[in-house]
């Protein structure tokens, strides 16, 4: 029975995809893939963490908006992570596990990270991004710890909507948790633990759907009046890859299907 399964897991692995280049990162060390996006932040580290290497980000007081150089002084800056070339075809998936901890959920804490995913279009004012994250924040007062709004949201950009950000009702609960965001070539799913949580059915397709870039981010929250808080998030197993199409998927489950029958009655 194991060698069956092993020979259809072979079989399923084989997918054909046109350029596609995509990853999975493990976290074991930091692949120098991994280049600074928008502001480096304080820290970008292979630790150990809930007993394996994780993907650690830290976010510091001493980078928040007033402290950084002239010129990244903006809110753009407060954006704080690395993004990898991920040239995969036009229905791909980029997915990661984020670890939501006990200081994401309660008190004056102001934390948000993401996973982000660019097309590939040229002109940067056209391109189209995909978001999912986790934010702690009061949504009307944003870099305020003492807001009495504050709480915990996961939540997409979808570009049509009127405000962008859309916060999404699933249960914001500790630990382990992974996301995802399928490109059907036509629209954006994310998936939060395995589930569709939002469809982003409004992206159209313009000649440009490819997967461009995928991007991990923290968020620095300090501002002119409120200082920023020092705090870490832990990230892992982050992907970018093909998805085949269903044709592709059926030929695959066939032959699968036909190579355990003959190993059945040999």
């Amino acid at each position: 029975m194991r060698i069956k399964y092993m020979a259809l897991a072979a079989t399923l692995s084989v997918v054909p995809a046109a350029h596609a280049t995509g990853f999975l990162d493990t976290f074991d060390s930091i692949d120098p893939a991994w280049t600074t996006d928008r502001y480096e932040p304080a820290g970008f580290t292979s630790a150990n963490f809930d007993g394996d290497n994780r993907l650690k980000i830290d976010i510091s007081a001493a980078e928040s908006a007033m402290n950084r150089p002239s010129g990244q002084q903006g809110a753009f800056y407060n954006t704080q992570g690395r993004q990898r070339a991920s040239a995969v075809g036009t229905q791909w998936e980029v997915a990661g596990d984020v670890y939501i901890s006990t200081d994401m959920l309660s008190g004056e804490n102001l934390r948000r990270t993401d996973l982000w995913t660019r097309d590939n279009n040229p002109d940067e004012n056209s391109a189209a991004y995909a978001i999912f994250g986790v934010i702690r924040n009061d949504a009307s007062d944003a870099f305020n710890p003492s807001a009495s709004g504050i709480t915990t949201r996961y939540r997409i950009w979808d570009a049509d909507t009127a405000n962008g950000w859309v916060d999404l009702g699933a249960a914001v609960t500790g630990g382990w948790h992974h996301l995802s965001i399928l490109s059907t070539g036509t629209a954006f799913e994310y998936r939060l633990d395995g589930g569709l949580v939002y469809t982003d059915s409004t992206y159209s397709a313009s000649g440009f759907e490819d997967l461009r870039t995928t991007f991990v981010q923290a968020y620095n929250f300090g501002d002119s009046q409120f200082t920023a808080q020092n705090y870490s998030v832990y990230w892992d197993n982050i992907s970018a890859q093909p998805v085949p199409e269903p044709a592709t998927m059926a030929a695959l489950g066939f032959g699968a299907l036909a190579l355990l029958r003959r190993r059945k009655k040999g």
